[in-house]
């Protein structure tokens, strides 16, 4: 768990100004993490793979853009 919460640093620091807010939850049945990342504006891609290239440390990352506001992380440990 303190990777995760690490990364959720991270996301908050590099996208200060950008970030409303980032939600942590998880999901026992799949095992899997989910990180929510509400926008206030648009972030640059290179932050964004910046944050998934820390984390792919020790997960596998799937990114989805559900809307132009919000990104979700979906992490499964590896």
């Amino acid at each position: 768990m303190k990777e995760i919460e690490k990364v959720i640093e991270l996301v908050k620091k590099l996208g200060a100004g950008s970030v409303k807010y980032v939600k942590l939850t998880y999901n026992p049945a799949k095992d899997t993490h989910y990180i929510k990342v509400l926008l206030l504006r648009p972030i640059e891609w290179r932050l964004l793979s910046e944050i998934v290239k820390e984390l792919e440390k020790n997960f596998s990352v799937k990114v989805y853009a559900p809307h132009a506001r919000a990104i979700r992380l979906d992490l499964k440990k590896r």
